[in-house]
């Protein structure tokens, strides 16, 4: 098969891909759906407790952590379901990227808080980062199976959402605290 038609069958299969997406998404996902409108509460609730807890002297410090654990969440989970290991069946929307509410909002402003309360608190932020991550991992990712928002495949199960929400969390932290660092880097005045 030449490129010109490898490329045209995979961009067929797509096309494909994304009428049977909104087919599913307006039969099974759609406003007329508790998936829906979980969807939506689990995207504005989140924002609202974080309106109110955020720490505002720290706003930018923390909003870079939960800037940061969602891109690398998001990627990673854009390549899980790319790849069949983690699908989300019902999205707020079929034209948003897959688990657009748990890695866009809950993971980051769950973990945002964390952080804040551990550094404003000098608390031992690995134990309070892998108690989150057991609570979100088993416990938001358990129901989140156990209720059809979540399917995993290939060998993927909790224990292994738990590990990836351990390292992101962890590199999120790395990366802020280097950016801490930059900015108080001497060489910067």
């Amino acid at each position: 098969m030449s490129e010109e038609q490898l490329y045209k069958k995979i961009y067929d299969v797509k096309e494909h891909l994304a009428k049977l997406h909104k087919e599913f998404w307006n039969d099974y996902s759609d406003f007329e759906t508790w998936y829906f409108w979980f969807n939506l509460l689990s995207i504005f609730l989140p924002l609202l407790i974080l309106y109110f807890l955020l720490d505002r002297k720290r706003i930018f410090e923390i909003s870079f952590y939960g800037f940061t654990a969602h891109i690398l969440w998001a990627n990673l989970d854009n390549i899980l379901a790319s790849q069949n290991y983690l699908l989300h069946p019902h999205s707020l929307s079929y034209l948003l990227p897959v688990g657009f509410s748990v890695t866009t909002v809950i993971f980051p402003v769950v973990f945002m808080l964390v952080y804040q309360y551990c550094t404003k608190h000098n608390k031992n932020i690995l134990i309070y980062f892998v108690g989150a991550s057991v609570v979100f991992g088993f416990g938001f990712g358990g129901f989140s199976v156990l209720v059809g928002l979540l399917e995993m495949h290939k060998g993927m199960n909790l224990f292994y959402l738990f590990l990836i929400d351990i390292v992101i969390a962890f590199l999120a932290y790395g990366f802020t605290k280097l950016f801490i660092m930059i900015k108080h880097d001497k060489r910067a005045d």
